[in-house]
């Protein structure tokens, strides 16, 4: 069942406090000696993290069959779109989560599919500039409205740092909720 819209923020806060203490009442299993997780800030990181990955896989899918583009470009695209002008690609690489030769082949690929244009530095004989091109800018716009379509119906719980030490639930829909 999913929140409703309305609920926004709150429904984060009640899945990670229902996976909180899930989390407390289970023990895992480590190189075969039982651990028990007691960390909340840790087991909110992982509730988070699992989230994250879970809407990245969505988002990938639903790009990738939409689109034919990944994340990956996606994110490089969402650095370039703001600027009108060229952008130094070793500038991009510092403003993405991708390493230098990630970036130049995401690149190479993009130049081949008619959305960046690629051109030598006129300072810099080994480097080059980038920018989008107006099919780049096109796909960037779609692109950006599927992503925003997926987390509009997304689900999504709540995930405070720090978590709430005593536990309780914020509010009358947390009470209701978690129990």
């Amino acid at each position: 069942m999913r929140a409703a819209p309305a609920a926004g923020m709150r429904g984060w806060s009640v899945c990670c406090r229902a996976y909180t203490q899930y989390m407390h009442a289970h023990e895992s299993m480590s190189s075969g000696n039982v651990v028990k997780v007691s960390d909340d800030l840790v087991i909110s990181w992982l509730a988070m993290m699992r989230v994250c990955n879970r809407l990245t896989q969505t988002i990938e899918r639903e790009l990738a069959r939409e689109h034919q583009l990944c994340v990956s470009a996606y994110e490089l695209m969402s650095a370039l779109a703001p600027r009108t002008g060229w952008t130094r690609l070793s500038d991009l690489t510092e403003q993405v989560s991708r390493s230098q030769p990630q970036v130049s082949r995401l690149i190479a690929q993009m130049v081949a599919a008619g959305v960046v244009q690629r051109t030598a530095s006129p300072d810099d004989g080994r480097g080059s500039l980038v920018r989008l091109t107006e099919a780049g800018r096109d796909l960037y716009a779609s692109a950006t409205a599927t992503i925003e379509r997926i987390l509009r119906n997304a689900a999504l719980p709540a995930v405070r740092f720090p978590p709430d030490p005593a536990g309780a639930p914020a509010d009358a829909e947390a009470a209701h909720a978690t129990g």
